[in-house]
């Protein structure tokens, strides 16, 4: 056999397995002839290209789609509730007169369509990326990003997160690596678990690395705010990250870090002139920790930092914060007061209230009652499903109330009518994210009674539901504590215990936002 020579010896878009035994690939698809004739698996990568190039395949309609092992295992996938015509141009058809149609199926919880397909990453960064690269990027972008919101028109992981990540590579390229690897080995892709701790210790040092540059004054401290920004959304996205590997308490460490850099970025903004990204990025992060914050303090393992929340919630505008939530900002803002009230009522050791704090409680409640979260109309064809969910959590706050302030236990007749209510609509909140998590851990561990096993089973489906389809470590925790608290009410029947029969549980710190 004569020689090959060194061209035929590289193949830049034939299958993984040529590629390895550095072969030319004949490249037929779904299977080449080479892997056909030596019964080798035949997988094809993401091949992802500078934009002008994809840009100018796109007008020839080349078509490419995710690779062909991820296909296979598509119906696994968390944050997805769309199947492999999805991802793929050739399925797009056209109906008799001449329409564009859809060939995919989606769920029966998913009621919106992409407004447009995109064969290609919408943002693709400007270094090489390797093979395991490029399709943890690609699963990020593709499946994760789609699905963590619940408004796909204000997704700011795919706009904010996802466009400052292709910039450089930096701690914020590796945290999305991080979290796209953590997401594949959560459901059997065991190949990729190197790859969650490589591109976690990457983002780690980077990130050490650019805040020691601030702190030096090194940075860059100017106007365009790139080294803050992007420590910013970092600390976000390794957030994100702790919270769906073990949901835990690292992510508190990077909490507590993201409010007091969070606070210096809010004072600096009479100073500078942020640009429209920037202000996006900071009112995205405040948001996320905000919520974060006020709603971990309902678990009773965390104490919030509440006159600094307060001033950071009251600085995003309501819209971003309905969006991301699921609820007004002013329910925040009540739910926050009621964490307060909490911490008063610590240290005072008094029964009854004293005078001030029980009016502070009063008119909490009052508050809690007459608030009216109206829903904009910009929000289209979510608006209903923003609605329930918004209500759901204004009646979860006041069983929260009820429970953690006043003391109240299941059986007390108006915990069981809030509870009612509650229930009345869990069934309606959509799973397609996991928004409505702390509805579900309020109403299961304050409101449900030892008797009634319809309403836990009804729980329970929700929450094997939601697992089902995110895979987050957050969602196993609720379940396990909801459950360890039933079992406490099972044995002391007798004992009617409000929100106290959370205290002293060794869970940790839970995320419920």
């Amino acid at each position: 056999m004569g020689n090959r020579t060194k061209g035929e010896l590289r193949t830049r878009s034939g299958c993984r397995k040529c590629r390895e035994r550095r072969v030319k690939c004949p490249e037929q698809r779904p299977i080449c002839q080479n892997c056909r004739r030596l019964g080798f698996t035949c997988r094809y990568e993401v091949k992802l290209n500078w934009q002008h190039v994809v840009l100018y395949e796109c007008d020839g309609r080349v078509s490419r789609g995710l690779p062909q092992d991820l296909l296979v295992s598509i119906q696994g996938w968390m944050f997805l509730n769309i199947d492999q015509a999805d991802f793929n141009p050739d399925s797009l058809q056209t109906d008799p007169e001449g329409q564009l149609n859809h060939s995919s199926k989606h769920s029966a919880d998913l009621e919106y369509q992409l407004d447009a397909f995109v064969p290609y990453p919408q943002y693709l960064p400007p270094f090489r990326l390797g093979e395991a690269e490029g399709y943890l990027w690609s699963y990020f972008e593709q499946a994760m990003a789609l699905q963590i919101v619940i408004d796909p028109s204000f997704n700011p992981y795919k706009d904010i997160i996802l466009k400052m990540a292709c910039s450089q590579e930096g701690p914020l390229f590796h945290c999305v690596l991080a979290a796209a690897a953590n997401q594949l080995q959560s459901i059997g892709r065991k190949e990729y678990e190197p790859c969650v701790w490589l591109h976690r210790a990457k983002a780690l040092r980077l990130l050490r690395a650019q805040i020691d540059e601030l702190a030096t004054g090194e940075g860059h401290s100017t106007g365009n705010g790139t080294s803050q920004d992007q420590v910013i959304a970092s600390t976000v996205m390794l957030t994100f990250f702790e919270i769906s590997k073990d949901c835990s308490d690292s992510w508190t460490v990077h909490a507590d870090f993201a409010h007091s850099f969070l606070s210096t970025r809010l004072r600096d903004l009479g100073k500078l002139r942020l640009g429209s990204d920037q202000e996006a990025l900071l009112y995205f992060a405040i948001t996320y920790f905000v919520s974060h914050d006020i709603l971990a303090a309902t678990g009773g393992t965390l104490t919030e930092a509440a006159e600094m929340v307060t001033e950071m919630c009251k600085s995003v505008d309501k819209s971003t914060i309905l969006a991301l939530t699921g609820c007004s900002r002013d329910l925040l803002i009540l739910i926050s007061e009621i964490n307060q009230i909490c911490f008063l009522v610590g240290q005072s050791y008094q029964e009854p209230l004293p005078p001030a704090i029980q009016q502070r409680r009063d008119n909490v409640e009052r508050l809690l009652h007459q608030l009216h979260q109206e829903v904009p109309d910009e929000f289209g064809a979510f608006k209903s499903e923003f609605a329930v969910i918004a209500e759901a959590k204004r009646l979860a706050a006041i069983l929260y109330l009820y429970s953690r302030v006043d003391g109240a236990g299941p059986s007390e007749p108006h915990v069981i009518r809030v509870t009612s209510q509650i229930l009345s609509l869990v069934p309606k909140v959509s799973l397609r994210t996991h928004t409505g998590l702390w509805i579900l851990f309020i109403v299961g561990t304050l409101g449900i009674r030892p008797e009634c096993d319809e309403d836990r089973k009804l729980l329970l489906s929700r929450l094997a539901a939601l697992q089902q389809t995110r895979q987050l470590a957050s969602v196993k925790k609720v379940r396990l504590i909801i459950e360890d608290v039933w079992k406490s009410r099972d044995l002391r029947p007798d004992k009617s215990q409000g929100w106290s029969i959370l205290q002293g549980r060794k869970h940790g710190a839970i995320s419920l936002a």
